[in-house]
Protein backbone atom coordinates (compact mmCIF):
# COMPACT_ATOMS: atom_id res chain seq x y z
CA UNK A 1 0.00 0.00 0.00
CA UNK A 2 3.16 2.37 -0.83
CA UNK A 3 1.48 4.06 -3.63
CA UNK A 4 -1.60 4.66 -0.82
CA UNK A 5 0.42 6.15 1.79
CA UNK A 6 2.62 8.37 -0.61
CA UNK A 7 0.40 9.27 -3.10
CA UNK A 8 2.41 8.57 -6.23
CA UNK A 9 2.54 5.93 -8.50
CA UNK A 10 5.44 5.11 -10.55
CA UNK A 11 5.74 3.01 -13.56
CA UNK A 12 9.09 1.52 -14.77
CA UNK A 13 9.66 -0.56 -17.90
CA UNK A 14 9.88 -0.93 -21.17
CA UNK A 15 8.19 0.16 -24.63
CA UNK A 16 8.88 -1.54 -28.14
CA UNK A 17 8.65 1.16 -30.98
CA UNK A 18 9.14 -0.60 -34.31
CA UNK A 19 12.36 -2.91 -33.91
CA UNK A 20 14.05 -0.09 -30.88
CA UNK A 21 12.60 -0.64 -27.28
CA UNK A 22 13.51 2.64 -25.00
CA UNK A 23 12.76 2.12 -21.07
CA UNK A 24 10.40 4.36 -19.45
CA UNK A 25 9.83 6.71 -15.98
CA UNK A 26 6.50 8.10 -15.37
CA UNK A 27 4.98 9.15 -12.09
CA UNK A 28 1.72 9.91 -11.25
CA UNK A 29 0.96 12.13 -8.74
CA UNK A 30 -2.46 12.90 -6.72
CA UNK A 31 -3.16 14.89 -3.58
CA UNK A 32 -4.82 12.71 -0.84
CA UNK A 33 -5.39 15.39 1.78
CA UNK A 34 -7.91 17.02 -0.66
CA UNK A 35 -10.03 15.42 1.60
CA UNK A 36 -10.36 13.78 5.00
CA UNK A 37 -10.66 10.05 3.90
CA UNK A 38 -13.31 7.82 5.99
CA UNK A 39 -12.96 4.74 8.21
CA UNK A 40 -15.84 2.96 7.65
CA UNK A 41 -14.75 -0.13 9.95
CA UNK A 42 -16.49 0.24 12.93
CA UNK A 43 -20.04 0.55 11.40
CA UNK A 44 -22.88 -1.60 12.53
CA UNK A 45 -23.75 -4.14 11.03
CA UNK A 46 -20.59 -3.96 8.87
CA UNK A 47 -22.19 -6.65 5.95
CA UNK A 48 -21.63 -4.85 3.21
CA UNK A 49 -17.88 -5.31 2.83
CA UNK A 50 -16.07 -8.52 3.39
CA UNK A 51 -13.44 -6.33 4.88
CA UNK A 52 -12.22 -3.71 6.86
CA UNK A 53 -13.06 -0.63 4.24
CA UNK A 54 -12.32 2.73 3.77
CA UNK A 55 -13.36 5.87 1.60
CA UNK A 56 -10.31 7.82 0.18
CA UNK A 57 -10.67 11.24 -1.62
CA UNK A 58 -7.99 12.61 -4.40
CA UNK A 59 -7.07 15.02 -6.61
CA UNK A 60 -5.08 14.40 -9.60
CA UNK A 61 -1.76 16.84 -9.46
CA UNK A 62 -1.03 15.00 -13.03
CA UNK A 63 2.36 13.30 -14.06
CA UNK A 64 5.11 14.79 -12.98
CA UNK A 65 3.04 16.50 -9.88
CA UNK A 66 3.74 16.72 -6.62
CA UNK A 67 2.29 13.52 -4.69
CA UNK A 68 0.67 14.25 -0.83
CA UNK A 69 0.34 11.43 1.16
CA UNK A 70 -2.92 11.33 3.51
CA UNK A 71 -2.56 14.08 6.35
CA UNK A 72 -2.75 13.78 10.12
CA UNK A 73 -6.81 12.57 10.61
CA UNK A 74 -9.12 10.23 9.07
CA UNK A 75 -12.70 10.40 10.29
CA UNK A 76 -13.92 6.76 11.46
CA UNK A 77 -17.93 6.75 11.34
CA UNK A 78 -19.56 4.78 14.26
CA UNK A 79 -23.16 3.90 14.81
CA UNK A 80 -25.70 2.24 13.10
CA UNK A 81 -26.08 2.16 9.79
CA UNK A 82 -29.03 3.36 8.04
CA UNK A 83 -30.10 5.03 10.96
CA UNK A 84 -29.72 8.59 12.36
CA UNK A 85 -27.27 6.85 15.03
CA UNK A 86 -24.28 7.13 13.32
CA UNK A 87 -21.59 9.85 14.32
CA UNK A 88 -18.02 10.25 13.59
CA UNK A 89 -14.73 11.27 15.59
CA UNK A 90 -11.06 11.95 14.56
CA UNK A 91 -8.61 9.91 14.86
CA UNK A 92 -4.36 10.45 14.04
CA UNK A 93 -3.21 8.41 11.58
CA UNK A 94 -0.58 5.68 12.69
CA UNK A 95 2.39 5.43 10.37
CA UNK A 96 2.98 1.20 10.65
CA UNK A 97 5.94 1.89 8.23
CA UNK A 98 8.61 3.00 10.44
CA UNK A 99 11.50 1.25 11.63
CA UNK A 100 11.27 -1.40 14.66
CA UNK A 101 11.99 0.24 18.01
CA UNK A 102 13.13 -3.17 19.73
CA UNK A 103 16.21 -4.83 19.93
CA UNK A 104 14.33 -7.99 19.14
CA UNK A 105 13.60 -6.84 15.66
CA UNK A 106 17.17 -8.05 14.65
CA UNK A 107 17.00 -11.08 16.88
CA UNK A 108 13.47 -13.21 15.11
CA UNK A 109 14.02 -15.51 12.26
CA UNK A 110 11.58 -17.04 10.22
CA UNK A 111 11.15 -20.86 10.24
CA UNK A 112 11.72 -23.56 7.67
CA UNK A 113 9.77 -22.98 4.45
CA UNK A 114 8.73 -26.79 4.39
CA UNK A 115 6.54 -26.69 1.50
CA UNK A 116 5.21 -28.95 -0.52
CA UNK A 117 4.34 -29.93 2.83
CA UNK A 118 2.97 -33.86 1.42
CA UNK A 119 6.95 -34.11 0.41
CA UNK A 120 8.27 -33.68 3.76
CA UNK A 121 5.72 -33.85 6.41
CA UNK A 122 4.42 -37.89 7.42
CA UNK A 123 2.58 -40.00 9.45
CA UNK A 124 3.74 -43.31 10.81
CA UNK A 125 2.02 -46.19 9.86
CA UNK A 126 2.39 -49.96 10.69
CA UNK A 127 4.92 -51.85 8.60
CA UNK A 128 3.15 -55.65 7.44
CA UNK A 129 6.82 -56.97 7.52
CA UNK A 130 7.07 -59.28 10.82
CA UNK A 131 10.78 -57.92 11.37
CA UNK A 132 11.06 -54.41 10.57
CA UNK A 133 14.69 -53.24 10.26
CA UNK A 134 16.09 -51.14 13.60
CA UNK A 135 16.00 -47.57 13.52
CA UNK A 136 13.74 -47.43 10.82
CA UNK A 137 9.95 -45.76 10.82
CA UNK A 138 7.47 -46.79 8.01
CA UNK A 139 5.62 -43.36 6.77
CA UNK A 140 2.83 -42.03 4.83
CA UNK A 141 2.79 -38.62 3.34
CA UNK A 142 0.34 -36.26 5.82
CA UNK A 143 -1.85 -34.23 4.02
CA UNK A 144 -3.09 -30.87 5.33
CA UNK A 145 -6.27 -28.89 4.38
CA UNK A 146 -3.97 -26.03 3.36
CA UNK A 147 -2.26 -28.04 0.36
CA UNK A 148 -2.31 -26.67 -2.66
CA UNK A 149 -2.65 -27.52 -6.24
CA UNK A 150 -0.79 -29.22 -7.84
CA UNK A 151 0.50 -30.96 -4.66
CA UNK A 152 -2.96 -31.43 -3.19
CA UNK A 153 -4.35 -34.07 -5.89
CA UNK A 154 -0.97 -35.42 -6.34
CA UNK A 155 -0.62 -39.40 -6.67
CA UNK A 156 1.95 -39.96 -3.88
CA UNK A 157 1.97 -43.81 -4.40
CA UNK A 158 5.60 -43.68 -4.48
CA UNK A 159 6.45 -42.39 -1.44
CA UNK A 160 3.28 -44.30 0.63
CA UNK A 161 3.90 -46.71 2.99
CA UNK A 162 7.55 -46.53 2.93
CA UNK A 163 10.54 -47.69 5.41
CA UNK A 164 13.08 -44.98 6.36
CA UNK A 165 15.65 -44.33 8.70
CA UNK A 166 14.83 -42.79 12.02
CA UNK A 167 17.82 -40.54 11.81
CA UNK A 168 16.34 -38.24 8.72
CA UNK A 169 12.98 -38.36 10.38
CA UNK A 170 12.60 -34.73 12.91
CA UNK A 171 9.97 -32.69 15.21
CA UNK A 172 8.85 -29.79 13.34
CA UNK A 173 6.66 -27.06 15.16
CA UNK A 174 4.37 -24.98 13.03
CA UNK A 175 1.63 -22.24 14.16
CA UNK A 176 -0.82 -25.44 14.69
CA UNK A 177 1.56 -27.04 17.58
CA UNK A 178 1.65 -23.40 19.77
CA UNK A 179 -0.49 -22.61 22.45
CA UNK A 180 0.22 -19.79 24.92
CA UNK A 181 3.16 -21.07 27.17
CA UNK A 182 3.08 -24.19 25.70
CA UNK A 183 3.41 -26.91 23.03
CA UNK A 184 1.03 -29.85 21.35
CA UNK A 185 2.55 -32.28 19.74
CA UNK A 186 4.79 -31.39 17.43
CA UNK A 187 4.28 -32.98 13.49
CA UNK A 188 7.16 -35.29 12.12
CA UNK A 189 9.05 -34.76 8.97
CA UNK A 190 11.71 -36.71 6.70
CA UNK A 191 14.29 -34.42 5.70
CA UNK A 192 17.58 -34.60 3.91
CA UNK A 193 19.61 -34.46 7.15
CA UNK A 194 20.66 -36.57 9.81
CA UNK A 195 19.63 -35.84 13.28
CA UNK A 196 23.05 -34.30 15.86
CA UNK A 197 25.44 -33.82 12.41
CA UNK A 198 22.99 -30.20 12.04
CA UNK A 199 24.30 -29.21 9.04
CA UNK A 200 22.63 -30.15 5.28
CA UNK A 201 25.23 -32.31 2.63
CA UNK A 202 25.02 -30.14 0.17
CA UNK A 203 26.42 -30.66 -3.14
CA UNK A 204 25.45 -28.82 -6.66
CA UNK A 205 25.39 -31.94 -8.73
CA UNK A 206 23.73 -33.89 -6.18
CA UNK A 207 20.07 -34.90 -6.60
CA UNK A 208 17.56 -32.00 -5.66
CA UNK A 209 21.30 -30.45 -4.24
CA UNK A 210 21.77 -33.10 -1.96
CA UNK A 211 25.38 -35.20 -1.65
CA UNK A 212 23.80 -38.57 -1.34
CA UNK A 213 26.53 -40.53 0.19
CA UNK A 214 25.53 -38.61 3.37
CA UNK A 215 22.10 -39.66 3.60
CA UNK A 216 21.26 -43.73 4.42
CA UNK A 217 20.50 -46.16 2.35
CA UNK A 218 16.31 -45.65 2.23
CA UNK A 219 16.32 -41.46 2.59
CA UNK A 220 18.96 -41.75 -0.24
CA UNK A 221 15.49 -43.21 -2.60
CA UNK A 222 13.22 -41.01 -0.82
CA UNK A 223 14.89 -38.06 -1.65
CA UNK A 224 15.79 -39.00 -5.13
CA UNK A 225 11.92 -40.12 -5.95
CA UNK A 226 10.92 -36.40 -3.92
CA UNK A 227 12.74 -34.43 -5.75
CA UNK A 228 11.66 -35.76 -9.05
CA UNK A 229 8.27 -35.17 -7.85
CA UNK A 230 9.38 -31.36 -7.25
CA UNK A 231 10.83 -31.18 -11.17
CA UNK A 232 7.85 -32.52 -12.36
CA UNK A 233 5.07 -30.27 -10.88
CA UNK A 234 7.10 -26.89 -9.74
CA UNK A 235 5.79 -23.84 -11.52
CA UNK A 236 7.32 -22.95 -14.54
CA UNK A 237 8.53 -19.27 -12.95
CA UNK A 238 10.02 -21.28 -9.95
CA UNK A 239 14.17 -22.31 -10.91
CA UNK A 240 15.27 -23.62 -7.80
CA UNK A 241 15.65 -27.07 -6.77
CA UNK A 242 14.15 -29.08 -3.81
CA UNK A 243 16.81 -27.87 -1.41
CA UNK A 244 17.02 -24.33 -2.25
CA UNK A 245 13.26 -24.20 -1.69
CA UNK A 246 13.61 -26.26 1.47
CA UNK A 247 16.70 -23.98 2.81
CA UNK A 248 15.24 -20.68 1.64
CA UNK A 249 17.35 -17.75 2.41
CA UNK A 250 19.17 -20.11 5.04
CA UNK A 251 15.78 -20.15 6.89
CA UNK A 252 16.88 -24.33 7.58
CA UNK A 253 20.67 -23.85 8.24
CA UNK A 254 20.78 -20.99 10.26
CA UNK A 255 18.46 -23.56 12.80
CA UNK A 256 21.24 -26.01 12.63
CA UNK A 257 24.03 -23.34 13.00
CA UNK A 258 22.35 -22.38 16.34
CA UNK A 259 22.32 -25.78 17.44
CA UNK A 260 25.92 -26.56 16.87
CA UNK A 261 26.73 -23.36 18.12
CA UNK A 262 24.17 -21.39 19.98
CA UNK A 263 26.78 -18.96 21.10
CA UNK A 264 25.40 -18.08 24.29
CA UNK A 265 22.09 -18.62 23.52
CA UNK A 266 20.49 -21.83 24.63
CA UNK A 267 17.02 -21.32 24.63
CA UNK A 268 14.56 -20.74 22.02
CA UNK A 269 10.94 -19.23 22.13
CA UNK A 270 8.61 -18.99 19.40
CA UNK A 271 6.14 -17.12 18.52
CA UNK A 272 2.85 -17.10 15.75
CA UNK A 273 3.41 -15.02 13.06
CA UNK A 274 -0.36 -14.73 12.46
CA UNK A 275 -3.49 -13.64 14.59
CA UNK A 276 -3.59 -13.08 18.20
CA UNK A 277 0.33 -13.29 19.47
CA UNK A 278 1.15 -16.64 21.27
CA UNK A 279 4.22 -17.89 22.06
CA UNK A 280 5.75 -21.05 23.33
CA UNK A 281 9.24 -22.03 24.98
CA UNK A 282 11.02 -24.54 22.87
CA UNK A 283 12.28 -27.60 25.15
CA UNK A 284 13.49 -30.29 22.05
CA UNK A 285 16.79 -28.16 20.64
CA UNK A 286 16.32 -30.63 17.92
CA UNK A 287 13.21 -29.73 16.72
CA UNK A 288 12.58 -27.68 13.43
CA UNK A 289 10.81 -24.47 13.19
CA UNK A 290 8.28 -24.24 10.07
CA UNK A 291 7.67 -20.59 8.52
CA UNK A 292 4.47 -20.30 10.03
CA UNK A 293 6.51 -19.32 13.40
CA UNK A 294 9.40 -17.06 14.17
CA UNK A 295 11.81 -18.11 16.31
CA UNK A 296 14.41 -15.94 19.43
CA UNK A 297 17.40 -17.08 20.97
CA UNK A 298 17.45 -16.25 24.17
CA UNK A 299 20.54 -15.83 26.71
CA UNK A 300 19.05 -18.07 30.15
CA UNK A 301 15.74 -18.74 31.11
CA UNK A 302 14.87 -15.50 32.72
CA UNK A 303 15.16 -14.17 29.06
CA UNK A 304 12.61 -16.67 27.48
CA UNK A 305 10.04 -16.36 30.57
CA UNK A 306 10.37 -12.34 29.91
CA UNK A 307 9.14 -12.72 26.23
CA UNK A 308 6.80 -15.54 26.97
CA UNK A 309 4.83 -12.92 29.76
CA UNK A 310 5.49 -9.96 26.70
CA UNK A 311 4.27 -11.51 23.79
CA UNK A 312 1.25 -13.62 25.27
CA UNK A 313 -0.27 -10.40 27.40
CA UNK A 314 -3.12 -9.01 26.22
CA UNK A 315 -1.68 -5.84 26.72
CA UNK A 316 0.56 -6.37 23.85
CA UNK A 317 -2.12 -7.53 21.57
CA UNK A 318 -4.11 -4.11 22.46
CA UNK A 319 -1.18 -2.42 21.16
CA UNK A 320 -0.02 -4.65 18.15
CA UNK A 321 -3.37 -4.46 16.73
CA UNK A 322 -3.59 -1.09 15.86
CA UNK A 323 -0.54 -1.53 13.69
CA UNK A 324 -1.42 -4.66 12.07
CA UNK A 325 -3.33 -5.08 8.76
CA UNK A 326 -7.11 -6.09 9.45
CA UNK A 327 -8.44 -9.04 6.57
CA UNK A 328 -11.99 -10.91 6.54
CA UNK A 329 -10.94 -12.98 9.79
CA UNK A 330 -9.10 -9.84 11.94
CA UNK A 331 -5.50 -8.69 12.41
CA UNK A 332 -3.10 -10.22 10.56
CA UNK A 333 0.58 -10.15 9.92
CA UNK A 334 1.98 -9.61 13.16
CA UNK A 335 5.43 -10.56 12.42
CA UNK A 336 5.37 -7.33 10.80
CA UNK A 337 4.61 -5.11 13.62
CA UNK A 338 5.61 -7.08 16.78
CA UNK A 339 8.85 -5.20 17.02
CA UNK A 340 8.17 -1.82 16.25
CA UNK A 341 6.58 -1.67 19.68
CA UNK A 342 9.28 -0.59 22.16
CA UNK A 343 9.79 -4.30 23.70
CA UNK A 344 13.16 -3.40 25.34
CA UNK A 345 15.67 -6.27 25.60
CA UNK A 346 15.76 -7.77 28.85
CA UNK A 347 18.01 -6.70 31.38
CA UNK A 348 18.84 -9.28 34.85
CA UNK A 349 19.64 -5.81 36.87
CA UNK A 350 16.30 -4.09 35.86
CA UNK A 351 13.72 -5.01 38.81
CA UNK A 352 10.54 -4.18 36.43
CA UNK A 353 12.12 -7.05 33.88
CA UNK A 354 12.77 -9.75 36.93
CA UNK A 355 9.07 -8.96 37.65
CA UNK A 356 7.60 -9.51 34.16
CA UNK A 357 10.26 -12.76 34.18
CA UNK A 358 8.77 -14.00 36.78
CA UNK A 359 4.88 -13.63 35.80
CA UNK A 360 6.14 -15.13 32.83
CA UNK A 361 7.46 -18.37 34.50
CA UNK A 362 4.48 -18.67 37.04
CA UNK A 363 1.97 -18.59 34.05
CA UNK A 364 3.70 -21.09 32.44
CA UNK A 365 3.38 -23.39 35.01
CA UNK A 366 -0.01 -22.93 34.95
CA UNK A 367 -0.72 -23.08 31.43
CA UNK A 368 1.52 -26.03 31.73
CA UNK A 369 -1.07 -27.85 34.56
CA UNK A 370 -4.07 -26.77 32.54
CA UNK A 371 -2.72 -28.42 29.54
CA UNK A 372 -2.33 -31.77 31.09
CA UNK A 373 -5.55 -31.31 32.45
CA UNK A 374 -7.22 -30.98 28.97
CA UNK A 375 -5.53 -33.54 27.73
CA UNK A 376 -6.79 -35.95 30.16
CA UNK A 377 -10.21 -34.69 29.36
CA UNK A 378 -10.40 -34.24 25.96
CA UNK A 379 -7.91 -37.44 24.62
CA UNK A 380 -7.17 -37.02 21.16
CA UNK A 381 -10.21 -34.46 20.28
CA UNK A 382 -8.34 -31.79 22.17
CA UNK A 383 -7.45 -29.16 19.25
CA UNK A 384 -4.94 -25.76 18.80
CA UNK A 385 -8.49 -23.76 18.55
CA UNK A 386 -9.54 -24.93 21.73
CA UNK A 387 -6.21 -25.38 23.54
CA UNK A 388 -5.59 -21.71 22.84
CA UNK A 389 -9.49 -20.48 24.05
CA UNK A 390 -9.26 -22.60 26.93
CA UNK A 391 -5.72 -21.68 28.00
CA UNK A 392 -6.27 -17.85 27.11
CA UNK A 393 -9.71 -18.05 29.20
CA UNK A 394 -7.65 -19.80 32.46
CA UNK A 395 -5.11 -16.67 32.14
CA UNK A 396 -7.86 -13.53 31.80
CA UNK A 397 -8.97 -15.00 34.90
CA UNK A 398 -6.48 -16.56 36.89
CA UNK A 399 -4.21 -14.35 39.42
CA UNK A 400 -1.03 -15.67 37.73
CA UNK A 401 -2.84 -14.21 34.22
CA UNK A 402 -3.57 -11.19 35.70
CA UNK A 403 -0.05 -10.78 37.15
CA UNK A 404 1.36 -11.10 33.73
CA UNK A 405 -1.01 -8.28 32.17
CA UNK A 406 0.00 -6.01 35.95
CA UNK A 407 4.09 -6.37 34.92
CA UNK A 408 3.96 -5.56 31.23
CA UNK A 409 1.57 -3.09 31.30
CA UNK A 410 3.91 -1.36 33.63
CA UNK A 411 6.61 -2.44 31.18
CA UNK A 412 5.37 -0.98 28.27
CA UNK A 413 3.39 1.74 29.84
CA UNK A 414 0.31 3.43 28.86
CA UNK A 415 -0.32 4.96 25.51
CA UNK A 416 -2.18 8.29 25.23
CA UNK A 417 -5.15 8.13 23.00
CA UNK A 418 -5.34 10.91 20.33
CA UNK A 419 -9.02 10.62 19.47
CA UNK A 420 -11.31 13.47 19.52
CA UNK A 421 -14.77 13.14 18.26
CA UNK A 422 -17.95 14.82 17.45
CA UNK A 423 -21.45 14.14 16.54
CA UNK A 424 -22.98 14.42 12.55
CA UNK A 425 -26.43 13.32 12.39
CA UNK A 426 -27.65 11.39 9.61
Amino acid sequence: YTKWRTGKWEQRGLTAKGNLSRRIQRTLAVDLGHKTAWDLEKLEPNTFFPVPASVVFAKRSGEGGKPMPLRGTVERWLGSTGTDDVHREYVSITDTSAEGDSPYDGLSRQGAIIVPRCLFFVEETENPVIVQAGQTVTVNPRRGSQDKEPWKGLDLEAIAEQTVETAHVFDVHLGETIVPYATLNPLRAVLPLRRGENEIPTSKSGAGGIRLGALRQRMRARWRTVSSLWEENRSAANNMNLLEQLDYYGKLSSQLEWQRNPNGRTFRVVQTEAGQPTAALLRADTAVVDSTLYWIACKDIREAHYLLAVINSEVLYAEAKSLMAKGQFGARHLHKHLWKLPIPEFDPGNPLHITVSEAGEGAAAGAFEMLDALRKRRGDKLTVTIARRELRKWLRESEKGKAVEEAVGALLGEKEGAIYSRSING
